[in-house]
């Protein structure tokens, strides 16, 4: 686990940042430019100081982890047993209890994922609405059973024009649309890729 603490006084609030299917945790810094991004936003008053905490939650060790290996099609065979288990979502859960008590943090915090790291910030915001109160889904893989079952969160919706899972965000923008739930779905130019991700951070970083 990642986590960056900046220098300012009283509480905080708190981002969870998730990273895609074959990501680890340092994927946000190394490749997302996160800490970097949020230091140069915070010098130039474009948001406010908050603490990055970036878990790992990918369930294969280092070494066996597809994508890293070359071997695509262990990942995608694998994807069906993953998005069915919670695993993941109630190990952060545990996280946010640690870091609440670790540092002074304020009661609204933010969770924003990436691809199938999407799908997890969804369960995670809908198993603690306590305590997540902005999610920021970016290249979305989720589904119906997501939709925000707390009407106090605000969600943010990103997906690139060129993004081959631009169709599975743009309908579930129109199931929130149906349902009445308040949020934002912005289309940003690229596709299912980094630079597209350090643009959706940059302008969510904004929100909070």
């Amino acid at each position: 686990m990642d986590i960056y603490v900046p220098e300012a006084d009283g509480p905080l609030p708190v981002l969870y940042l998730i990273h895609g299917i074959n990501g680890y945790e340092g994927a946000w810094q190394d490749r997302g430019n996160a800490v970097d991004t949020l230091k140069k936003m915070i010098e130039q008053g474009r948001c406010r100081p908050i603490i990055l905490v970036m878990p790992d939650c990918n369930k294969w060790i280092f070494k066996e982890r597809p994508i890293t290996h070359g071997n695509r099609w262990k990942c995608v065979t694998h994807y069906p047993q993953l998005s069915h288990e919670h695993v993941l979502e109630y190990a952060v859960s545990d996280l946010m209890n640690m870091i609440d008590t670790t540092y002074q943090v304020t009661e609204q915090c933010a969770v924003a994922g990436l691809s199938d790291g999407a799908r997890i910030a969804a369960n995670i915001a809908n198993t603690r609405p306590d305590r997540i109160h902005i999610v920021g889904l970016f290249s979305p893989v989720v589904y119906k059973k997501q939709l925000p079952k707390n009407t106090g969160q605000s969600y943010i919706i990103y997906i690139g024009k060129n993004d081959f899972f631009k169709p599975n965000g743009k309908r579930f923008h129109r199931r929130m649309t149906k349902a009445d739930y308040p949020h934002q779905y912005i289309e940003t130019q690229g596709g299912h890729d980094w630079p597209v991700w350090r643009k959706c951070l940059s302008d969510f970083l904004t929100h909070l």
